[in-house]
């Protein structure tokens, strides 16, 4: 891939070949290397990566932590910023994020800002990262008021994506980078979403060739839009789909009580219920996307009671997409196309999520709307 955007690479049992192969094409070589470990993805993963780093040709340290999205915040960026200054990085290192999401947006933002920006490679450990969080170069922490709320774009050399090492994650991980792979079957088009929905659903929460499959397409589909609109001025706006929804949701019930995948799995039937009462989804979408859900065990409800509207309308005012305390909203008219509905009232936003999630009856009439643009 040419221009800004960076093509992940996908396989299975290949890491060590796909690092050394990275490092390698790295101009000028590396002066050293700091490998940045989730101690949770240490067993799956560090044997793997020490194999790849046996000729790197510079020095190699390790810097392992606890990655947890309670810790993704500015105080854990700053200590493993002072732990690498003292590795004695220079402006030719590279910083290699190997873990989950949490890890390679904080890594990211550590890349990013260390010496005013050095080079970064990304390996996602997560089905969610292999999809997602660890492609586009969208790197941040979170504040208590909201997540990724501070950030800076900062692209990875590449991003290695071996799907063995996700054998031994747990179901609610698959079951998040899940969320992902439905966003991206809906902005891809009618074939990834028939793949879809005939995957077996053991298929899908394990390394298997179908999971190797869905996921090289669905960062495909992601590093596509990234290439044609980095900086998120026009086309990457479809990223969103599900996600302001979700980020609200997800804040609201605090990470332990609901993952972003999931968050974006309920976030994606919020933008379909508020599509359907527009009028502008196909006949029979949301339906077809509520039975895949279940059939790939995503969840559909809200855990525990909705919060109060007023408290929803200000979780989603908060979203860094936000303009002028008003939502720019990315909903679904049919698999392949997106419609994005611009100046929508956080108000009118919890409304849906409350019609949604709360069992509540469609709305008539305006949304509060400044208008629409398809994307």
């Amino acid at each position: 891939m040419t221009g800004t955007g960076i093509s992940p690479v996908y396989g299975r049992n290949v890491l060590p070949a796909l690092l050394r192969s990275a490092l390698g094409a790295l101009d000028p070589p590396a002066s050293s290397i700091l490998v940045l470990l989730d101690q949770g993805a240490r067993e799956a993963v560090r044997p793997l990566l020490e194999t790849g780093l046996q000729d790197a040709g510079c020095p190699v340290q390790w810097l392992e932590w606890r990655a947890r999205e309670a810790d993704k915040r500015l105080a854990a960026l700053e200590e493993l910023a002072r732990q690498a200054v003292r590795e004695g990085l220079d402006r030719q290192s590279l910083l290699l994020a190997a873990g989950g999401g949490v890890t390679t947006d904080l890594g990211g933002l550590l890349a990013a800002l260390l010496l005013r920006g050095i080079r970064w490679i990304a390996v996602p450990t997560t089905l969610l990262g292999m999809v997602d969080a660890a492609l586009g170069g969208k790197t941040a922490v979170d504040l208590p008021e909201g997540k990724n709320l501070l950030g800076a774009f900062h692209l990875p050399e590449a991003v290695l994506a071996d799907v063995q090492v996700l054998e031994s994650l747990p179901e609610r991980e698959w079951r998040c980078g899940l969320g992902e792979v439905l966003k991206s079957a809906l902005l891809e088009g009618p074939e990834l979403l028939a793949e879809l929905e005939a995957a077996e659903p053991a298929d899908l929460y394990r390394p298997s060739d179908v999971s190797l499959r869905l996921a090289t397409r669905s960062g495909m589909v992601k590093a596509a839009i990234v290439e044609e609109d980095f900086r998120e001025s026009g086309r990457r706006k479809l990223l969103n789909l599900g996600h302001t929804f979700g980020h609200a949701l997800e804040t609201a019930a605090g990470y332990e009580g609901l993952a972003h995948g999931e968050a974006v799995a309920l976030g994606i039937l919020c933008a379909l219920r508020m599509a359907d009462e527009l009028g502008i989804a196909e006949h029979g979408l949301s339906a077809r996307v509520r039975q895949l859900v279940a059939r790939m065990g995503l969840p559909s409800r809200y855990p525990g009671a909705l919060p109060a509207p007023a408290d929803l309308a200000s979780f989603l005012r908060r979203d860094k997409k936000a303009r002028a305390g008003r939502l720019d909203l990315v909903l679904p008219v049919r698999p392949g196309e997106c419609m994005l509905v611009q100046g929508i009232e956080p108000a009118v936003a919890a409304a849906v999520i409350q019609r949604e999630l709360g069992g509540g009856e469609p709305a008539a009439g305006n949304p509060g709307g400044s208008g629409s643009a398809p994307v």
